[in-house]
């Protein structure tokens, strides 16, 4: 399924920070919400900073929001 919004299409792609469960460490997954997915603008883009993994050393990508996907 596409969405489109002001001419820009999204898609739902698979959250990588809970690799598609909607759950992280027993909790509700910050970056999807508990989904499994997140809608990421097309084409998507793997986030360059944590090249898709979500995480970074220091914790969660803030560049992505944890969903591995380029949201700028």
């Amino acid at each position: 399924m596409v969405y489109t919004y002001v001419d820009t299409e999204y898609a739902p792609e698979r959250c990588s920070l809970c690799n598609g469960t909607g759950h992280v460490e027993g909790k509700i997954c910050e970056a999807c919400g508990g989904q499994g997915n997140v809608l990421v603008a097309q084409p998507a883009i793997i986030c360059p900073l944590c090249n898709g993994s979500g995480n970074l050393e220091s914790g969660t990508c803030r560049a992505c929001g944890g969903s591995g996907w380029a949201l700028f």
